[in-house]
């Protein structure tokens, strides 16, 4: 195995320190802390699939979206305000249109879709045979809390499959299914919006793709502007307001959402403690849209260091299937880093 040409000593050295910190970091944070549990129901035992359904029966039978989700969110003293607790409706009008057994088909459909593809694409990312079945088998298990019933009523697992196909599928000669995709997934869930940005900061020099992620975000932008105008015209005599999202969670929360979002969760957290930081460090090593990969979780990440609280672990769905396959990756990335850094033999 040839060390990167990237790889000096100076280099490896800030990875291994980086990965050390990293899971010296979780560990702290981990252990001693209490066992990784789901989110409890609220004391009615009214959750927020319950919410969706009931939003998504009272629509099927003609009522507006808007109005619809306002006063069922406010019968169930969910908030209403600000704006961006209403969510989009395109996963309302999706089921509505499907019903529960097609939009079920659907998602998996698109897990599948997702695996598929990537398994062609991982080929690209200079993965060895057992790298690359170890990887696939990670992404295929983590793809496969799809066939969840339950999952499929969260927004955030659908705007996930999408960006793993989106990432699967784009090349520098073929990017624009990997934009329309993209857009797809931030109409499913404005949470998505980092990978648009993700995607254009790293094509700005090529500028035809630059100006159509761009373009993507600009046009998300004007229709989530639709949406809140759409929320705001809607009367309400006594709104309930949301306590905010900017709890600084730290690397606590950001495990918490790899957890909540991949097979990990039936796990020790400790476990996701050693596990984040090995997979993202392997993810450097790779090639082909291991990049993309890499940027799009690290931005997921750092923005949850500061936003979401404890009970929104779930946003993990958005981007974990993705960055758990890197840990292919960490043994040779191990390997090439100790060889840097060690000096040369005489």
């Amino acid at each position: 195995m040839t060390t990167p040409t990237w790889l000096d000593r100076r280099r490896a050295g800030g990875l291994l320190i980086g990965l050390l910190l990293l899971i010296v970091w979780g560990l702290a944070v981990t252990l001693g802390a209490p066992a990784q549990t789901s989110p409890e129901p609220p004391a009615d035992g009214y959750s927020d699939v319950d919410l969706y359904r009931e939003i998504v029966t009272r629509v099927a039978g003609g009522a507006d979206y808007y109005a619809t989700a306002i006063q069922t969110q406010l019968a169930h003293n969910y908030p209403t305000a600000p704006f961006v607790v209403v969510r989009l409706p395109t996963l309302t009008w999706l089921r509505v249109l499907l019903g529960d057994v097609g939009s079920t088909v659907l998602l998996l459909a698109l897990a599948a879709t997702a695996l598929v593809t990537m398994m062609v694409r991982l080929r690209a990312t200079g993965l060895g045979r057992w790298e690359w079945a170890v990887a696939v088998l990670l992404l295929g298990l983590n793809l496969s809390l799809n066939a969840l019933g339950v999952v499929g009523w969260f927004h955030e697992a659908w705007a996930g499959v999408l960006i793993v196909i989106a990432v699967a599928v784009r090349t520098d000669r073929r990017w624009w299914p990997a934009v329309l995709l993209g857009f797809a997934a931030c109409c499913f869930r404005e949470l998505a919006l980092p990978f648009l940005v993700v995607m254009a900061v790293l094509s700005w020099r090529r500028r035809r793709e630059f100006w159509a992620w761009v373009g993507a975000t600009a046009a998300f932008a004007i229709v989530y502007t639709l949406h809140a105008l759409a929320v705001l015209a809607v009367p309400q005599a006594d709104p309930v307001t949301s306590n905010g999202w900017l709890a600084l969670g730290g690397w606590g929360f950001v495990l918490a959402t790899v957890s909540t979002g991949t097979v990990l969760s039936s796990l020790p957290l400790v476990v996701t403690a050693l596990v984040v930081p090995l997979a993202l460090f392997g993810w450097v090593f790779g090639t082909g849209p291991a990049r993309a990969i890499l940027a799009t979780c690290a931005a997921f990440m750092v923005a949850f260091l500061f936003v979401g609280r404890p009970e929104n672990s779930y946003w993990g769905l958005l981007y974990a299937a993705l960055l758990l396959p890197g840990l292919a990756l960490a043994p040779r990335g191990l390997a090439a880093s100790v060889r840097a850094v060690l000096p040369p033999r005489p």
